[in-house]
């Protein structure tokens, strides 16, 4: 097996930073807030850090060498560490202190899953105890409110394994949040269902009490969410390239569901077999009419306030996992359902509706070809139909 090369590994790791948009002239904070999230990346840091001639820098470099589990992010630690020495760049003693509690007062983390076309989201709160970790998971819907809540006591390793599970068996890749947004969620479904009477399985009050005494936020904490550029989602480009979030793997549930879109295939289906004569424009601009209308029925009316929390959620998540455009996009389109912008002009809202349609019409076609050539027998309007095309 060929070495490592130390050059190779810093080579890829200023790649990785310039994929994460860190500039080359990128200060001390930003440097350090991106540590322990890619070998290379912190093998790249480390060089850099190794130029900055300060003590805070050289304080980063000593944390970085003692906590690195990769080898080779240690050595350049050091090397760095070494080169702000040969510059007089010391680090004094650090008061010695006596360490605090293992589990106590640990951080609680938080993980949230993508929405799907249902509007159903997994989230997950676990809090740090001995010998590994409370576990409260929920299934939570926009608008319907909570479907499942459960509490479990677990070990870091079978946390670990389910969320290789999910992401691997069932697509569903769970990322990290601040632990207060994805409590407030839960929270949040938890009163929708309520209010709905909607059927729920688990106390969520009595498995929230287990899990914390702080209680839980009830309004949504923009405070604490990853950055999203609030401009960058109110600007006209990110609203008109929002069909482009169609091409993310996360949206791929979201074309509507058939029983939803049935109504407006009756009614194509009707311009198309009007007994009317038509010529291709007018018949072209009674189907436009249909679209369009599904469009403003979708996602208006009593729909609208849910579309806007969805998109706006679904911007977070694009936010947590870098996709900076794509998270003002959704932002933009759901600050756009939050107002009085006609859903039919949001181009991610129509082309939900025609990638739909499309999708339905083709089947039918298909199923229609398939029972044709299975017959033997012609009706007259099917040779008719042949004679046309």
């Amino acid at each position: 097996m060929a070495k490592l090369n130390p050059d190779d590994r810093q080579a890829a790791g200023e790649a990785q930073l310039a994929g994460w948009g860190v500039p080359r002239d990128a200060g001390l904070d930003v440097l350090v807030a991106l540590l322990h999230r890619d070998p290379a990346a912190d093998i790249a840091i480390a060089h850099r850090l190794g130029g900055i001639a300060n003590e805070a820098s050289a304080r980063a470099l000593e944390a970085l060498e003692h906590a690195a589990a990769d080898r080779l992010v240690r050595r350049e630690a050091k090397r760095a560490r070494y080169r702000l020495q040969q510059r007089g760049v010391m680090v004094a003693p650090a008061p010695v202190a006596p360490p605090p509690p293992a589990v106590l007062g640990a951080p609680i983390e938080g993980y949230i899953s993508s929405l799907d076309g249902r509007g159903d989201q997994l989230v997950w709160l676990v809090k740090p105890q001995p010998g590994g970790a409370l576990h409260l998971f929920a299934v939570i819907n926009d608008p319907d409110g909570m479907r499942e809540v459960a509490l479990h006591a677990v070990t870091r390793k079978a946390l670990k394994a389910l969320r290789a599970e999910l992401e691997q068996r069932h697509e569903v890749k769970l990322v990290p949040i601040d632990w207060r947004y994805a409590d407030h969620l839960v929270r949040r479904a938890f009163e929708w269902a309520r209010v709905g009477a909607a059927r729920m399985d688990g106390d969520y009050p009595a498995l929230r009490a287990q899990f914390s005494r702080q209680p839980a936020p009830l309004e949504r904490p923009d405070a604490v969410l990853p950055p999203i550029d609030s401009g960058a989602g109110a600007d006209r480009s990110a609203l008109t390239a929002s069909a482009d979030l169609l091409a993310e793997p996360e949206l791929r549930t979201w074309i509507r569901p058939l029983e939803e879109m049935k109504p407006y295939l009756d009614e194509l289906a009707g311009v198309q077999d009007s007994p009317l004569v038509l010529n291709q424009m007018q018949q072209q601009e009674r189907f436009e009419a249909v679209i369009l209308r599904a469009v403003d029925d979708i996602f208006g009316g009593a729909h609208r306030p849910s579309w806007s929390r969805r998109l706006s959620d679904q911007a977070v998540y694009f936010a947590a996992t870098r996709r900076a455009a794509r998270a003002a996009q959704a932002l933009a389109v759901g600050q756009a359902l939050a107002g009085d912008t006609p859903p039919r002009d949001l181009p991610l809202c129509q082309q939900l509706v025609r990638a739909s349609l499309a999708m339905f019409l083709q089947l039918a076609s298909e199923r229609e070809q398939e029972r044709q050539q299975s017959s033997l027998v012609l009706t007259p309007q099917q040779a008719a139909r042949r004679r046309e095309r």
